[in-house]
């Protein structure tokens, strides 16, 4: 007798799934008010038909709701009704003068449509469909894209092989194809979850980054020498990735829950915030290049000179990365449909060819990566050239300059490779089209993602920026003692100075190495 309740437990479990089940494809109708139930078998209408278990769900409150999808076959349509894909294979109300007609094809191959169905027999769904990648069939351009759609709505290749099921497809007409009607199909699981361990570990480290990122740029938000012209680029660096990753993040996560509009206005989010972060690494090698180049620095006192700079950066920066952002939107929206086009939101939240990636994205950086290296590899030539410079003074004073030119050199090295290196192979692994699924690009991808743990530990585990911390956050605790190297450096300084005037290329090279200091002081993080 104690047991006998437990199959009537199993019954009402399995009953309350169905009941928070929804109809495929999120399509119902409510059932006639003389619905009942015998034996798990609806019976409702007039007279009476039956609906199996699959074809109706129950709603809290009591009542019933028939499954369209289950009752007769559906089609998802990818537009709103009279919509079709016109420009940039984006959604667009069609010309009533074109006089064109939504048909669903029975059979499509290269030569075109073969045979088209009575749309009346079956139940139209419009709207998006919910998945991550998609893609699109063209049987004009690839034989093996022929395809076709059977009474029931399932998608098969001209073999007859499934292709998808009806709830994994959705058919549109292509204004770039004639006005032909074609599926855009969600990318099979296997394809979906063969990159899915390196864009997990990708995730994990971005979001691993961004207490690191935050607190790079609190620590230097909060410390006022650390505002100087580097430490405000920085700044702006970090920030810039801070929303690029949580962009990023957020696109991982929420494709597949997100509308077209909030998955338009993500990609273009990591798109503007990306690019922002490489044009801010370009002002900061173009400062250090510009520092050790020679030029005449602009009038002004320091901080005159310091705020001069950086507003002509930030113009730099921001108008550059704003005026690709507004291209890419013009592309979109105002060229016809030969154009490359970045298609936001039609296979994904991001760009959809290779081409749009290349010319609005990829592009771009590469050309900033390659500046940046060219500045790199001129400043580490120029350090060289200081460095002997100061080797031929004696004294102190060429001792700190190398020690200076040391420092900033090995500062930018690391810089370098954590934000250059890493991204060129980024580059290489896109262009090669491994879409981050093989394992030997992981290396990269993991160090790109945590650039702002590597950002943290170069600009902030130093030991001036700690003092300075230290000295802000809590005076009392000394967390390094405190050397006096500095004062004796200062005072064999100015001997040194009066002793290096004995002949004339020495006090041209003195005051030249005196030059570099300054600038380097300038530049000081």
């Amino acid at each position: 007798m104690g047991r006998r309740p437990l199959p009537w437990l199993l019954l009402l479990l399995l009953a309350a799934a169905f009941a928070n089940e929804q109809c495929p494809m999120n399509v119902s109708r409510p059932a006639p008010e003389d619905a009942h139930q015998i034996n798990d078998v609806l019976w409702a209408g007039e007279p009476n038909k039956s609906y199996p278990r699959a074809a109706y769900r129950t709603v809290q409150g009591g009542g019933f709701v028939l499954c369209t999808c289950e009752t007769g076959a559906c089609i998802r349509k990818c537009c709103p009704e009279n919509w079709a894909y016109v420009e940039g294979g984006k959604c667009s109300a069609l010309n009533a003068s074109l006089g064109h007609k939504f048909e669903i094809p029975e059979s499509v191959n290269e030569n075109g449509t073969v045979s088209v169905y009575n749309t009346s027999l079956f139940h139209l769904v419009y709207g998006k469909l919910m998945c991550g990648d998609k893609y699109r069939l063209t049987p004009s351009l690839n034989k093996t894209d022929s395809f076709q759609i059977t009474k029931t709505g399932w998608l098969l290749n001209e073999s007859g092989a499934i292709i998808a099921a009806p709830d994994k497809f959705c058919l549109e007409s292509f204004a770039d194809d004639d006005f032909q009607t074609l599926p855009v199909v969600c990318s099979p699981p296997e394809m979906e979850n063969e990159a899915t361990g390196g864009n997990m570990l990708y995730t994990i480290g971005m979001i691993l980054s961004l207490p690191f990122l935050f607190s790079t740029f609190l620590v230097y938000a909060l410390i006022r020498d650390l505002r100087n012209l580097h430490g405000k680029s920085l700044m702006c660096h970090v920030a810039t990735l801070m929303v690029a990753y949580t962009s990023l993040i957020t696109v991982q996560f929420v494709t597949n829950y997100v509308t077209e509009e909030w998955c338009v206005f993500l990609a273009y989010a990591v798109q503007f915030s990306f690019l922002a972060s490489f044009f801010w690494l370009n002002v900061m090698c173009f400062d250090l290049w510009w520092t050790f180049s020679g030029f005449r620095p602009l009038r002004g006192n320091i901080q005159e000179h310091e705020a001069k700079k950086f507003i002509i950066y930030s113009i730099y920066a921001w108008g550059s990365t704003a005026l690709i952002t507004i291209i890419t939107y013009g592309m979109e929206e105002y060229l016809p449909a030969g154009a490359i086009h970045p298609e936001f939101g039609i296979r994904s939240c991001w760009f959809a060819s290779f081409e749009a990636t290349l010319l609005y994205f990829y592009g771009p950086i590469g050309i900033l990566l390659l500046s940046n290296l060219l500045m790199f590899i001129h400043t580490a030539i120029m350090i060289v050239k200081h460095m002997k410079d100061a080797r031929v003074l004696s004294g102190s004073e060429s001792r700190r300059n190398v020690d200076h030119e040391k420092q900033r050199f090995m500062l930018y090295l690391k810089l370098f490779i954590v934000m250059g290196v890493n991204w060129l192979a980024e580059i290489i692994s896109w262009a090669a089209g491994s879409n981050g699924s093989e394992k030997k690009w992981y290396v990269t991808d993991i160090g790109n993602s945590l650039q702002g743990v590597l950002i943290f530990l170069i600009f902030v585990c130093k030991k001036r920026v700690l003092n300075l911390l230290n000295k802000k956050l809590c005076p009392r605790f000394q967390l390094f003692k405190t050397s006096t190297a500095s004062t004796r450096t200062t005072n064999s300084t100015t001997s040194g100075n009066s002793s290096n005037t004995k002949n004339k290329d020495a006090v041209e090279m003195s005051t030249n190495c005196r030059k570099t200091n300054n600038q380097l002081q300038d530049f000081k993080v």
